[in-house]
């Protein structure tokens, strides 16, 4: 019987036979985790890049209300105020 040993921190450690065993099966599991970890990932940055685009149309559709609301103001200004505010910008 072979034994196997590993070296961490200056400790040795005897592995077992269930554990090389253990350790066999995660390894073949890894490129099923892999799959599972990708996919994950695309979804999570589809998710983020649909936010995004939301919050720029809002930002967009805000700057465009205040622009409105400014013209409507705007058309409401006296002549003697615009004159002020020409003057005295």
């Amino acid at each position: 019987m072979t034994e196997h040993y590993y070296w961490w921190w200056n400790g040795v450690k005897r592995l077992s036979r269930t554990e090389i065993r253990k350790m066999k099966e995660n390894m073949q599991k890894t490129p099923l985790v892999q799959e599972k970890s990708k996919e994950y990932h695309r979804l999570e940055e589809e998710n983020a890049e649909k936010l995004i685009t939301s919050i720029v149309n809002e930002s967009d559709n805000i700057n465009m209300n205040e622009v409105i609301i400014e013209k409507k103001t705007e058309k409401k200004l006296w002549l003697i105020e615009k004159i002020k505010k020409y003057l005295f910008w």
